[in-house]
Formats: C-alpha cells, structure tokens, sequence
C-alpha cells in the first residue's frame, strides 16, 4: 500500500506552527506523509511507530522529528495487546513549514545548524539522551502556548535539536521519498549516480569516477561527509529501497532482492535481516499487517 498524502485542517493550516493533542483507542493516522515538518511526543499507549522501512515499538516518551514527506505511522493494534485488551493513547503534536522561517532563510549563515537539521530530519530523527528531557519539556509547554510565545518555544526547540549529539537517524537511505538533490557537490552527485544504477553492480572506480576524483580521495571525502563507508552506503541505500517495495507492492520478494541490486537470494536475506532485525517476508507481513489490520 503506497502512503497517503495528508493534509492539515483549515484550522491548523492557518497556523504558523500547528499543534494537536491526539487522545483515544488510536492515534487516527495511516501510513502517510506530509510537506509538513512534524514533531511528535508519545505520552501514553501505542504499540508501533513505522517511520521509513524501521518498524518500532512504542513506549511513553517517545520523542521524534520528521522530516518533510517521510512516509509515517502511529499505531496501537489490538493483536499485540495483552489478552486482546487496548488501551487508551496520547500524543502531542508540532508541525510546521520547512519554509515558516520564511523565503531564503537557509542562506542565512546563523541559521544554517537548522538547515543541515531538516536535511538530516527527512529520515526522520529519534530524540535521545538529556536533549530527549529537554525537548519533552519544551514540546509541552508549546502545545498550550499561542500566537508569538508559540513560536518562540518552537525556535528554542530547534536551537537545542540543531546543536544536540542525541538524534538517531530512523529511516534508511533509500526509503527517502525523491526530493531535489544538491547538484553542485561531488557527494551529492554520487548518490544520485548510486541510486539511479541500483540494480546494478556499483564499482568504486565509476563512483569516483562521477565526481572526478581518484578512488582513494572519493572514499575519504565520502565518509567525512556521510560517516559512512562506500559499501556501507550502497548496502542502506539497497536495504531502504527494498524495504519501500515490501511495504508498497506485491513484486516477489526475489524479485525485489534482484531490483536492489542483491544477485544472491542468500545475501539479501542475511543482509536485510542484519538490518532490520527480521527476514524480508516477516517485515512485509508486520507492516502489512499494520496498515491493513
């Protein structure tokens, strides 16, 4: 099942920055995604949070930022409840433009820890640590704030985000929903190259080759920018992908370990397994079950 586009209401769509309480059986989403940056706080319930091609459990206190158009959904299912009882949930919710900053506010040079932080938030961030404490406290106390106070929270919220250590990248590479990419850097030009050839094999010599640089200064200038080795990358970027096809289509599973350019059946499974913790056909019937249940 492909993701569905959601729209804010009338009401929070007049809203600089939007914010909602959400109480009940369930939290009244389905896999989908916005333009919206959203903040979100789990207080009570729930039992999965599905971000990207990473199923997780839920527990009170989960804290998250997601980036403009990742793919999402918050459950709390009735199968893995305890004698098939469900509890109540509750979560706070902040979104907002990547743009509420208004027009060309990423050039500014004080402002750019906020740009390389929605860059990073596109797959999605888990909020850890002492900064997880902090945000928690911030996040509350802007759900029941208005007009300029509002704002001014939701700024000291992404100064602290911006310039914190704690944030855990959720979503692999390559679920990312397709989104302009940087073309004037080498890095950037890359993993176009990387994601436009996947269900080929990738050689570190065409790589560099792309951006114009010997094999041994590509692969240095490609971990300092993406803290990640080549194969490293390229492994993610395949994962991310077939997670997306498990999740979306009905293609045969070997047929999407061939797509991700995995030749061998063996190699895909031991590597999506090592990823995501489950075999591919388990992962498609957990998120299966979670947007069709």
């Amino acid at each position: 099942m492909k993701p569905l586009i959601e729209k804010l209401s009338p009401l929070a769509a007049t809203e600089i920055v939007a914010c909602e309480r959400v109480r009940g059986k369930d939290f009244g989403c389905v896999w989908h995604f916005h333009p919206e940056i959203e903040i979100t706080l789990v207080t009570k319930g729930g039992t999965h949070r599905w971000v990207g091609d990473k199923l997780t459990p839920l527990k009170p206190g989960d804290l998250v930022m997601l980036g403009s158009n990742l793919p999402h959904d918050y459950r709390n299912d009735l199968s893995d409840q305890p004698k098939g009882r469900r509890g109540s949930v509750e979560s706070l919710v902040i979104q907002f433009l990547p743009s509420f900053l208004g027009e060309g506010w990423f050039h500014k040079r004080s402002l750019e820890p906020v740009r390389r932080l929605f860059e990073r938030s596109l797959l999605g961030l888990e909020i850890t640590g002492v900064t997880r404490q902090k945000a928690d406290e911030l996040v509350r106390r802007t759900i029941v704030s208005k007009g300029l106070i509002r704002l001014t929270l939701v700024l000291e919220l992404l100064q602290l985000l911006s310039t914190s250590r704690e944030l855990k990248q959720i979503a692999s590479p390559g679920f990312e929903i397709s989104i302009e990419k940087r073309k004037d850097d080498r890095i950037g030009t890359a993993c176009d190259y990387i994601e436009q050839h996947l269900a080929e094999p990738l050689y570190l010599r065409d790589l560099a080759a792309e951006t114009g640089l010997s094999e041994s200064a590509f692969s240095r200038l490609f971990k300092v920018c993406t803290n990640k080795t080549v194969p490293q990358w390229v492994n993610e970027v395949r994962i991310g992908r077939a997670c997306r096809l498990l999740a979306e289509t009905d293609h045969p599973v070997y047929h999407i370990a061939s797509e991700c350019g995995f030749p061998s059946w063996a190699n895909f499974q031991r590597q999506f397994r090592r990823t995501q913790g489950r075999s591919p056909q388990v992962y498609r019937r957990a998120v299966r079950g979670i947007v069709e249940g």
